[in-house]
This record gives structure tokens, C-alpha cells and sequence, in this order.
């Protein structure tokens, strides 16, 4: 069995977390950029064209999913580090998930809609119930949770193409009235991250909030949680320390392809649809996280193949970047506000998807990099450092730093 370490951390899950952070940024970059109600200006340009259909097939609801697994990893780690010192983890990660929900209100409100710690803070502190669970029943309910996300997504796209289908002149009339009401809400919303102020732009966020974070929840939290139990489950089978372990030989020839057949079939569907909320756009998003475990578990094959070669200067670079993901995943969004919105270059609304996408991935590159060069002078990152002291705030700090 090769067990590939940098110090005392895994190497797998950092450079699992560094090939995520960059994906996020390349998905995130859409919410960033463009408009709530039509995402990216319709430039009919093929390069365009293109990289919405790569974002979408290589990196959509599988970034997120890398993401979730190393969460769900995450407490695995955590709950051996406490054994180890004989402490009780309960206090601790309750603080930790408070400290999370709150970095995220904030996230929320003043840098990017789309924020992930909350979701992640509610759904974490619901993990932990499933601390003892025995490792192929937490993968065996996570692989069952992201069935029951896509079913939804099936029904939900079925539900909008009978809407869609409808032909009573009244019923189409409410409905289109309902729609033109939601679109000018919306171009309203886009007005105000096109020439508002930062706080009238942070308090167009808060306002969003009461719908918005149900909306992630249902339409990813489901999927979300389901990785966050295989995540577990894989910690506690050793699968993440094991790059030669046959399944991950297996992901990588068998699951990857039948994954990415799936992602870019639905990708295709979703970047065709005439607009998100589309039964079109549903039934493609549908399809992608249906994909989601082939190409998470296909992809982390890869890594574990890269794993497997060694552990030269240059992935120890990255899996030093990828241990502090957290001071990455936020400093991207006040990169991507700089970008976009009046308080910086203003670019909000007028980027086709091609520059959209090479920016993100700059700044993706970027902030992996940032964090690295700090690792070099600091133990942990910045916003490690800020919820790891919150964390352990009237406890004693272990001094070996571990996956979590």
C-alpha cells in the first residue's frame, strides 16, 4: 500500500482541494460577471460558445461535489486529531460551524451570491450526527442522496415543460405576467451590481438572501450532503491516503469516461436552453449531477495517478496551495468584485463567457499560488488562522497540523 504524505498531511485531498478551487472559480465567474435573469451576453461568438460548454461539462456540480467529499473528509480528520489528544471534538466543531456560517453571511452580503459556507455551516452541523456511521453505509446514503437531487431536477424540468406546454390563454397570460414581474426584479438586481455603490450592492445581496439560500439548498444542498457522507465514508476506509488503491484505478478508467459522457451530454442541453429556468435548462442540469459522482470519482483517479508518480517540487506546491482553500475560495471573490462591479473595473455585464473564463482561471491560478507562498512563512492561511483561533478559543491547540 503507498501512502504519499508532505510532512504529516495526505497529499491526495490537498491536491484534490487545489484541482477544486480552481474549478469553482471557472463556475462561479458566470454569477460574477453576468446578470441573475440571462447569465452571460449572447455574443454568437464560437469562443464563447465553447467555453460554456467546457466550464459546464468539466467543471459544474463537480468542483462543488470535490469540495463537499473533502468537507465530509474533513471531519474524519478532524474527529482523529481530537482522539489523539484525547479532547472532545463536539464544542470545537459546533464553533467551527458557527465560525463558517458567520464568514459566510458576510461572504454573502458583501462579496458573492453564490457562497458556499453557509450552505456548508448548516448542512455540517447536521454531518456530525453521522459521525459513527459505518463506511459503506454513509456511501451507499450518499450515492442514494444524489439520486434523489437529480430525480428532483427530473421532476422539477418536467413540472416547467407542462408549464411551459400550457395553451389556456388566461393560465399563459398569469403566467407570463408572473415571469415578466420575476425578469424586472431581476434587471433591477443587475442595475444596482452594474452602477450601485458597494453598500447598495451588499444590501441588493442581503435582500436576495431569504430566497436564495433555500433555492442552493434544494437545488445543491441534497447532492451536497451526499458527498459529504461518501467524503466520510472514503476517510474512513483510507481511500484518500491510498493513491494505489484499485478503485481509484477504476475511477479513472471506467467511472471518468462515463461521467464526462454524461456531463457534456447535459451540458450541451443546458447551454442550448433558452434560458436557465427552462425545462431545457433543468433537464440538462439534471443530467450533470447525474454525472457528478462518475466524473468527482473519475477525477480524483487522476489526481490519485498523479499522486502515484511522487512528490516533486511542483505538487508539493499545489498541495501546499490546495491545505488553505478557504483563504483561496474568498480572496477569488474579492478578486472577481474588483473585476466586476463599479468599485473596481466595473465589468459587470459586459464580459462574454471566453474572457469571463480566462479571468477566472488567472485568478484561479493566482490565488492557488498566493496561498502556497504564504504557507512558506505561515503554518496555515490567513482565514485558516482567523476560524481555527475562533475554533479553539478556551481549548488547547494540537500543534501537528492535519487534513482538516
Amino acid at each position: 500500500m503507498l501512502k504519499t504524505t508532505v510532512g504529516h498531511r495526505d497529499l491526495m485531498p490537498d491536491l484534490i482541494r487545489a484541482w477544486a478551487i480552481i474549478g469553482i472559480v471557472l463556475v462561479n465567474v458566470e454569477m460574477f460577471s453576468a446578470g441573475l435573469n440571462i447569465g452571460y451576453p449572447s455574443t454568437g461568438e464560437a469562443g464563447d460558445h465553447w467555453a460554456k460548454l467546457l466550464v459546464n461539462g468539466l467543471f459544474t456540480l463537480k468542483s462543488y461535489s470535490l469540495f463537499s467529499m473533502m468537507f465530509g473528509a474533513g471531519l474524519g480528520y478532524q474527529l482523529a486529531s481530537a482522539a489523539r489528544t484525547e479532547t472532545n471534538a463536539t464544542g470545537r466543531y459546533y464553533r467551527r460551524m458557527i465560525g463558517l456560517l458567520a464568514l459566510g453571511l458576510i461572504h454573502v452580503v458583501f462579496l458573492f451570491l453564490g457562497d458556499i459556507l453557509v450552505t456548508y455551516a448548516i448542512l455540517g452541523s447536521l454531518l456530525y450526527f453521522c459521525r459513527n456511521g459505518k463506511p459503506k453505509t454513509l456511501i451507499i446514503w450518499g450515492l442514494v442522496l444524489i439520486g434523489i437531487q437529480t430525480a428532483l431536477m427530473m421532476i422539477g424540468a418536467g413540472a416547467m415543460a407542462m408549464m411551459e406546454g400550457i395553451t389556456d390563454p388566461a393560465a399563459r397570460r398569469m403566467m407570463d405576467d408572473q415571469m415578466a414581474e420575476q425578469r424586472e426584479a431581476f434587471l433591477a438586481i443587475d442595475a444596482i451590481f452594474a452602477d450601485g455603490s458597494f453598500l447598495q450592492i451588499a444590501a441588493a445581496r442581503a435582500s436576495l438572501i431569504p430566497t436564495l439560500i433555500p433555492t442552493v439548498i434544494m437545488v445543491q444542498g441534497i447532492s451536497a450532503f451526499g458527498f459529504f457522507l461518501i467524503g466520510l465514508g472514503f476517510f474512513k476506509l483510507g481511500l484518500l491516503s491510498q493513491p494505489d488503491h484499485k478503485f481509484w484505478k477504476t475511477s479513472l478508467f471506467v467511472l471518468l469516461p462515463i461521467g464526462l459522457i454524461l456531463s457534456f451530454y447535459g451540458s450541451n442541453v443546458y447551454v442550448e436552453a433558452p434560458q436557465r429556468e427552462s425545462a431545457q435548462g433543468l433537464f440538462g442540469m439534471a443530467i450533470m449531477i447525474l454525472g457528478s459522482p462518475f466524473s468527482t470519482f473519475g477525477y480524483i483517479g487522476v489526481i490519485a495517478l498523479i499522486a502515484r508518480m511522487g512528490t516533486g517540487p511542483v505538487l508539493q506546491f499545489l498541495a501546499r496551495g490546495g491545505s488553505a482553500t478557504l483563504s483561496a475560495y474568498l480572496l477569488q471573490s474579492v478578486i472577481m468584485c474588483i473585476v466586476t462591479l463599479p468599485i473596481g473595473f466595473g465589468l459587470f455585464g459586459q464580459l462574454g463567457a471566453l474572457p469571463a473564463v480566462l479571468i477566472a482561471l488567472a485568478t484561479g491560478i493566482f490565488t492557488l499560488c498566493f496561498v502556497s507562498l504564504w504557507l512558506t512563512k505561515f503554518k496555515r492561511g490567513p482565514m485558516e488562522i482567523l476560524l481555527r483561533r475562533w475554533t479553539y478559543l478556551g481549548y488547547r491547540q494540537p500543534l501537528q497540523r492535519n487534513n482538516a
